[in-house]
Formats: C-alpha cells, structure tokens, sequence
C-alpha cells in the first residue's frame, strides 16, 4: 500500500514504491539531505499529479503516497518523512485529525494541508492542530515546492491565492524568517508609505480610493506582523522589500 525504507549494503536509505502506477519496483536512491515527502489524498489523479511534479526536483522524494489518514498513520509508523502533503478530505480518517495526530505523535513531520476550499476556517482549523503550511491543489508546481522548503526550514508558508484573505489569522508572524508574497499593487502602496504619503494621497496618485488603500495596509499589517505604519516600513526594509 505504500512505500517502504531499507538499507542498501552502503546504508544509503531508499524506497520501493508500492504503486504501480508510479513504477513498481523501481528503486530510488535517497541522499542524506533529500527531503521526503508523504503525499494524502484519496484522488488517484492528483497523487499522480504530484507524483509528477516531485520527479522533476532533484532533492525532493515520494517516499509514500496514501489515500486515507489512517494509512497515513499505518505508514509513519514504519517509515519516515520530512514532509506530509495532506488532503483536507479523506475517507476514514478526514485531514484534521490526521493532521492532529501526526502532529502530536511525530511532531518532526511538517504538515502541509491541501485544500479546493479557500475559506479561512479550513485555514484556521488546520493551523490549530498544527499545520505548517496551507496549499490549494490549483497552486502551480513551483508554489508547492516552495512551501515544503519554507516548511522543512521551520517556516510557515499560505498560499499565495489566500494571503490577501488573512485578516484574522495570525498565521505567517512568526519571530523567525516568514514567506510571503507582496502583490504588485501592495509593494506601490508599501513604497508611497515609506515616502510619507497618508492614504488618500496614495489613493490620489495610485488612482484608487482611500478605503482601497486602507485595506491594503491593513493587509500588509498584518502580513509584516506590524502595528503601525513606522514598524511595516521598517520590516518591509529588513526583509528587503522596500
């Protein structure tokens, strides 16, 4: 049903994927800093999808693929992963209390949850139960590989479809390294602040309203974890985006 770890004579760990679908019997060599990455959902497509993706990166490895959290669980209990891509919906065990278990049983594997919801309460629940990271299954192959390196550094990471959305979830702020993305319309009105302009002469000069402006300081607020205007510059310039 999934993958399992040996040793070759040379101790170099490997996997022997138990789905046919991926090559059955084919043996990958994992090298010391590979990152290993358990996938979860009960759409075969989708695994094969990202299946797909993790073949074209060198340091990235399937090293299982599931289709229910209880297999999840069968699976660490005999093998190891850096990384757990998990699906929100599943069949006997559903993504949040997988997610709830792992987390707490194996607290060294970084859950990403996977979702087609944007909604911030699926966000919000996961992270309550100790996610790390928060994908969308449309986000683009290079968002994915993204996250489970901001993951593996000890990094939270959202995609970036749902970062203009966190408004009430003090998710990204953390006191280490944060990733994120600044929309194109953020980094011009994150420039005109630190030029002194106020709202509604940023809102003059950038053609939109003044509540338009708010919002998007209110959102760069929150992304930056400021509480003020003097604290997001001085951010925006220590993490380079001014």
């Amino acid at each position: 049903m999934w993958s399992t770890l040996r040793n070759t004579p040379d101790r170099l760990p490997y996997t022997v994927n138990g789905f046919p679908e991926y090559g059955s019997g084919q043996i990958t060599i994992l090298k010391h800093m590979d990152i290993r990455v358990l996938l979860a959902d009960d759409h075969q497509v989708l695994l094969d999808g990202f299946v797909s993706i993790f073949e074209s990166i060198e340091d990235v490895k399937v090293v299982g693929a599931v289709k229910n959290g209880q297999e999840v669980l069968d699976f660490l209990e005999e093998n190891q992963a850096d990384v757990l891509l998990l699906d929100i919906n599943m069949p006997v065990l559903n993504g949040v209390e997988t997610c709830k278990k792992v987390t707490r049983k194996y607290p060294d594997v970084k859950v990403i949850a996977l979702s087609m919801y944007d909604q911030q309460s699926y966000l919000k629940r996961m992270v309550q139960h100790g996610a790390s990271g928060y994908l969308l299954k449309d986000d683009s192959a290079e968002e994915i590989e993204k996250a489970i390196r901001a993951v593996t550094q000890g990094e939270r990471y959202v995609s970036s479809q749902l970062q203009d959305r966190l408004t009430s979830i003090d998710f990204l702020a953390r006191k280490n390294k944060t990733v994120f993305t600044v929309s194109k319309r953020e980094k011009e009105v994150l420039e005109l602040l630190s030029q002194g302009f106020t709202d509604q002469e940023i809102g003059e000069k950038l053609f939109i309203s003044f509540h338009t402006v708010k919002t998007h300081r209110k959102h760069l607020l929150s992304k930056f974890n400021a509480k003020n205007s003097a604290e997001l510059i001085k951010k925006a310039l220590e993490k380079g985006h001014l």
